[in-house]
């Protein structure tokens, strides 16, 4: 890892809104090591769904964005950081944090293959299920103090301080989430924040909320290792489209939260000795169609649907996760069963409905990391993606935004920025997200072994714009 020494962190724009109660820290968790610096303490947080052009071409989009305009000034960026297949959250997020593709971590895509729907909100958040270590699990073996806030596939999980990212549409949801984090933490944190409640609320989590989380942990428990994921930026791409006003108003306001970190860092005392990693999970891009190849597989009776429509039986079925799909069989491995599914799925896209883009082999999956219970993937047209419907082949979506695409793809391209003292300013090259964990764990001291990615390097000297949005991606 390159470094160097950038300007001395000064004090973020923005009052500060901690109380007196977030000043005056606690006795400090007990921790029997220290990292062997410069670098103590590692602040990695996620902006989910961020396109690096909103910091390398903020004037182009009209983006008030003086933290993250500092960042890219002082530090280490990259025009574009390789995502994983699928390029959603939840193998984006374990992969930033343990090194290793989702073939080797196992969270494959955001939900269970679940055609029977006998878990409808099966959502893949708990750590168990991760087959390899996270960079936290080895910082917490050697002693050092660790913070989980929002992070995804956190139930279960070990940190000094945690509230795991679970459910939390309902009331009832909301009192799980506070029996599963850090004991104290809710009622410490509203009572240093009086809106606090009000930012962090069953179905209507801000990234003020999960903040004003990060910033008192900051502040009391100084902890080696925190990461933080906001994803307010995510869902109004979704909803309302890319460089949408609200889109982007969610920019400013991560932004500002960008802020609030650095500036708890200066009052914790602790800033000449943090890097702070700012990344996304994926990039974005603009769609008008939602295909749904599982409707061909029930014409081909590869589905049975029961009286209400919905599927009773199956043979094979198509994993959405956005602008990709997994293929799986029952039973797996049968040669004249995949050539059967395969032929539906040729003819489909020989019919040039602009809805299948590319067909991935077993093979081709096995070397960009992806399922390999999988038989197929499917990769979909730009404009399009994959949706459930088993009636109808296409259907008009309430989305305007979507992301899941091969990662290759220009508009997949995930942000990633490092920031520090020590962090030497310049272009982060061929970067990918396997390379953070490796990363952080180099900076504190600690070995993350068996890792599919390598420390990131910083080139040193200006960092180039970001190239222009491609033709059939990037909207206004």
């Amino acid at each position: 890892m390159a470094t160097g020494h950038c300007a001395p962190a000064a004090s973020s724009p923005g009052p500060s809104e901690v109380s007196s109660a977030a000043r005056e820290p606690a006795a400090l968790p007990a921790s029997t090591a220290e990292p062997p610096g410069p670098i103590r303490h590692v602040i990695v947080v996620t902006i989910d769904g961020l396109m690096p052009e909103a910091y390398r071409q903020p004037d182009a989009h009209g983006l008030k964005i003086p933290t993250l305009r500092r960042l890219v000034a002082e530090g280490a960026s990259s025009s574009g950081a390789l995502s994983v297949f699928p390029s959603v959250t939840y193998p984006s997020h374990t992969s930033m944090a343990s090194g290793v593709s989702p073939a080797r971590h196992g969270i494959v895509s955001n939900r269970d293959v679940d055609p029977l729907q006998e878990n409808p909100d099966g959502w893949r958040r708990f750590a168990e299920d991760v087959a390899v270590p996270r960079v936290w699990d080895v910082a917490s073996a050697a002693g050092y103090r660790t913070a989980l806030i929002e992070w995804p596939v956190t139930v279960g999980a070990k940190a000094t301080f945690i509230v795991p990212d679970a459910r939390s549409r309902t009331p009832n949801d909301l009192k799980l989430m506070r029996a599963l984090a850090t004991p104290g933490l809710f009622p410490a944190v509203a009572a240093a924040y009086p809106n606090f409640d009000a930012r962090f609320r069953p179905g209507d989590i801000s990234d003020e909320g999960g903040t004003d989380i990060a910033v008192h942990v900051l502040a009391t428990g100084k902890p080696h290792l925190t990461f933080l994921h906001i994803f307010d930026v995510d869902g109004a791409q979704h909803e309302h489209g890319i460089w949408s006003d609200e889109a982007r108003a969610a920019i400013e306001n991560a932004d500002r939260q960008i802020g609030r970190l650095l500036e708890a860092a200066e009052r914790a005392g602790i800033a000449g000795a943090t890097a702070l990693v700012v990344a996304s999970d994926h990039g974005f891009a603009p769609v008008t169609r939602s295909v749904n190849p599982n409707a061909l597989l029930v014409k081909a009776g590869l589905i049975e649907r029961d009286g209400q429509g919905r599927v009773r039986d199956w043979r094979a079925i198509v994993h959405p996760n956005g602008g990709s799909a997994y293929v799986y069989t029952r039973p797996p491995g049968d040669a004249q069963l995949e050539a059967a599914v395969l032929k539906v799925l040729e003819d489909d896209q020989r019919a040039a409905r602009r809805g299948i883009g590319r067909i991935i082999r077993r093979e081709e999956i096995a070397a960009i990391g992806g399922d390999p219970q999988a038989f197929l993937a499917l990769d979909a047209e730009l404009g399009a993606f994959f949706g459930g419907d088993l009636e109808q082949y296409e259907t008009v979506p309430t989305l305007r935004g979507m992301h899941g695409y091969d990662p290759a793809r220009p508009e997949m391209k995930a942000s990633l920025i490092l920031f520090g003292p020590t962090i030497a300013h310049g272009e982060l090259a061929s970067a990918r997200l396997i390379d953070i964990a490796p990363t952080v764990a180099g900076w504190l001291g600690l070995e993350l072994s068996g890792v599919d990615g390598k420390p990131l390097e910083i080139v040193a000297g200006a960092p180039a714009a970001a190239p222009p949005p491609a033709a059939s991606g990037h909207t206004p």
